[in-house]
């Protein structure tokens, strides 16, 4: 009696590793034609191709032998570089974005996430801007790290690596057995914490933009183009208000020692700085031009002071999550792929949950923190 087989567990998990139908083959030692026959649910491999294919591909057994158990609605993917990365570097990051919001499903059964609260989308960046500020009480000041403010905002943010010099951070809203996620991953091994700060205030800006108007996927080009500035004149208003901003760097318009200055204050990098003086009218084209320079000739352009010394923050809540249901020994006596596969029919692979947890593969355990989420209340 044959063992059950998944085609299209296959696709994903070979899309994940980045291997094509070609690549698979060769390393299993069969024909391309019988990988996509084994796609398509046309044949079954044999057990020996089978222990071959969990071996290459290092998903656990019960991951190609189960379907989903759960429904899922992607309603398009915000990527910053969608016009320069391939589709084979985007596809590993769509399955983690499926398997965060999976994660924050089961969570959610038994412990309190912050809520996502609705807001009305607004057309202009500058007005979505000065309005989500308002809305979450932040004034004008500076903000001190965009990635512990979207969790407390009921984002689902993960720290992945992508596998692609090209992909920065990507943003999407999701839906697991109908209930909304908006999740956004960065590339943890492609940020600064001054770059990190701008992309993730980038991704918020898709959200408070677009989340509910358009899909990413349906643009051309030149469109795609206009909603990637939307995004990036948003961020550059949260994060730099004009106000507070502009008087901060007033009388120093020319010193470039005053942006580094800045810098420790407001967060953002010196050459977002700049470029926001220059689009607010502070500088004119001609002083943004020698500012440029002065930072082309003392090296800026690859890195500015203090970036290789300020910690980048990782996210927490899938963390504190994971944390809680081990002290209540819900994880323990089971693993989370084994709960996982009960309730979703998802057995997902060590370095998966590694990456959407933030937890070591080593232990997938982590230490104690001040916590933003608690577990549920049950009612009596």
């Amino acid at each position: 009696m044959s063992m059950p087989f998944n085609g299209e567990r296959l696709k994903e998990a070979r899309r994940f590793r980045q291997l094509s139908i070609p690549q698979l083959a060769e390393e299993i030692d069969v024909s391309k034609q019988m990988i996509s026959k084994y796609e398509h649910n046309d044949s079954q491999p044999s057990p020996k191709t089978y222990q071959k294919l969990v071996l290459t591909l290092e998903f656990p057994l019960t991951f190609f032998q189960h379907q989903d158990d759960f429904t899922y609605n992607d309603l398009g993917t915000f990527y910053r570089s969608r016009l320069s990365s391939t589709q084979s570097e985007k596809k590993p990051s769509e399955l983690l974005k499926k398997y965060l919001a999976v994660l924050a499903n089961f969570f959610e059964s038994y412990v309190d996430f912050p809520i996502l609260k609705e807001i009305e989308l607004y057309e202009n960046p500058v007005d979505a801007a000065a309005q989500l500020r308002k809305d979450w009480n932040l004034g004008l000041a500076p903000i001190p790290n965009m990635l512990h403010l979207l969790e407390l905002h009921g984002f689902q943010v993960a720290a992945i690596n992508s596998n692609s010099e090209k992909v920065d951070a990507f943003g999407s809203q999701t839906r697991v057995n109908n209930k909304d996620y908006y999740c956004i991953l960065i590339d943890q091994d492609n940020n600064s914490f001054y770059r990190q700060q701008f992309s993730l205030a980038h991704e918020l800006g898709h959200w408070a933009l677009h989340s509910k108007v358009l899909n990413p996927q349906e643009l051309d080009p030149q469109e795609y183009r206009e909603m990637e500035n939307q995004a990036n004149a948003f961020a550059a208003n949260f994060l730099l208000p004009e106000q507070s901003f502009s008087k901060d760097i007033k009388g120093y318009e020319d010193d470039l020692d005053a942006y580094l200055k800045l810098k420790s204050k407001w967060e953002v990098s010196a050459a977002s700085m700049v470029y926001r003086a220059k689009n607010l009218g502070i500088i004119s084209s001609d002083q943004y031009i020698r500012l440029q320079k002065k930072m082309s000739s003392r090296g800026w352009r690859r890195s500015e002071p203090f970036d290789s010394v300020h910690p980048v923050p990782k996210p927490t809540i899938m963390k504190q999550a994971y944390d809680l249901l081990v002290k209540a020994n819900i994880i323990g006596s089971e693993s989370i792929s084994s709960l996982l596969n009960k309730a979703y029919g998802i057995s997902l692979p060590n370095d998966i949950l590694s990456d959407l947890l933030g937890i070591p593969v080593e232990q997938l355990v982590i230490n104690n923190q001040a916590t933003i989420i608690q577990m549920k209340k049950r009612k009596e």
